[in-house]
């Protein structure tokens, strides 16, 4: 089993990777105009951006995981559902003028639920010592 300081690591991880998916989704449109010049232009793809969201649901799913088998909390668990749910199932079918609105609830979501879970292991770790 994972520790509580990797895991407590792990949530920090996963809370920065949302964040950067969330600029990434952001700020992507605004700059694609300037990827070109930077030789960049991955960035901009659809598969990039495909990727984040699978690393940061893998990250998640991971340090949420084994966070609840040391804690026995759920509601990050619930949380990061939400913002899977609203990447995968809502994000797709809204117009472009709401899909970064979308990312921001979604990305928010996953910063929670580290947030929570982190909190959760912090008050566990505590308990035991």
């Amino acid at each position: 089993m994972i520790g509580d300081k990797q895991l407590a690591k792990m949530d920090f991880a996963g809370i920065g990777l949302s964040v950067a998916c969330a600029a990434h989704c952001l700020l992507a449109p605004a700059l694609l105009s300037a990827i070109p010049l930077a030789g960049i232009e991955f960035i901009g793809h659809e598969a990039v951006e495909s990727g984040m969201i699978a690393l940061v649901a893998l990250l998640a799913g991971f340090t949420f995981f084994n966070g609840y088998r040391l804690h026995q909390r759920t509601g990050h668990f619930a949380i990061g559902v939400l913002g899977l749910s609203i990447f995968l199932l809502f994000r797709p079918v809204v117009g472009e003028s709401l899909e970064p609105i979308a990312t921001l609830f979604g990305g928010t979501a996953f910063v929670v639920g580290h947030f929570l879970n982190w909190k959760w292991l912090r008050g566990k770790a505590c308990q035991r010592a």
